[in-house]
């Protein structure tokens, strides 16, 4: 374990969630979980700022531990980004983060979310998005952080499309979501995927029952949605029925 706690930037976004920011280890330890306190939990990862090192950013899953490849950080040092969720709000003390080289101490110290560049913005909101489906709930806690980031995601041309039917939303393709990340003219919102059935009338499609976690109802034809699934998400194309 570290002699002493390694400074760390704690960016409170709600009661009982945060972002922790420090300086990253030439090693490059891989976080794994938070050793202490034991009511703090890792939700996901993100490394930033690694230009200085290989012109090259990662973002992970806690659970996983996979990595996802960023864009070039212009940081001076690299960082490394902690999505947090507790049981209680977080203040100045020590946490410990267990790595696959050895514990870290760091010491939160409050900070304003001033602090985060727009591409650490732009990695959270990747790591998030791809953290499984028990990131739902502090997506939701964290999501002023990564907001602007998330409606810049770009969609591809032919990418799945989400539409708004008589009976809810259906979703072009296979692939059966956990979650939905969606805009609507009410501001963003996230649902949890219930349940879905799949016909093959015209292509696959699927007929999908949500329940709403946070944020708008899921009710409409959203003009932004995510597809969120364990280890990755797909921007979506939005249309009526």
């Amino acid at each position: 374990m570290s002699t002493a706690p390694v400074p760390g930037q704690l960016i409170a976004s709600a009661a009982k969630a945060g972002l922790l920011r420090f300086p990253l280890p030439p090693s490059l330890p891989i976080p794994l979980g938070v050793a202490v306190p034991e009511e703090v939990r890792l939700v996901t990862w993100a490394f930033a700022g690694l230009g200085a090192l290989s012109a090259e950013g990662d973002a992970g899953s806690a659970k996983a531990g996979a990595t996802e490849r960023g864009p070039r950080d212009g940081a001076a040092e690299p960082v490394c980004l902690l999505a947090l969720a507790a049981a209680r709000p977080l203040s100045g003390e020590t946490l410990t983060v267990a790595t696959h080289f050895r514990d870290i101490a760091v010491r939160l110290e409050p900070t304003s979310a001033e602090a985060l560049s727009a591409t650490e913005r732009d990695l959270l909101a990747r790591a998030l998005l791809s953290a499984g489906a028990t990131a739902l709930a502090p997506l939701g806690d964290l999501f002023g952080l990564v907001e602007p980031a998330v409606a810049a995601l770009p969609m591809a041309d032919d990418a799945p499309d989400l539409a708004a039917e008589e009976g809810g939303w259906t979703l072009r393709g296979g692939a059966i979501p956990h979650g939905l990340l969606f805009r609507t003219g009410f501001g963003w919102g996230c649902a949890r995927v219930v349940s879905s059935r799949l016909g093959f009338a015209g292509g696959p499609r699927q007929q999908l029952a949500v329940a709403p976690l946070w944020g708008a109802a899921p009710e409409g034809r959203p003009d932004r949605a995510i597809a969120l699934h364990a280890h990755g998400f797909t921007p979506l194309a939005t249309r009526a029925a």
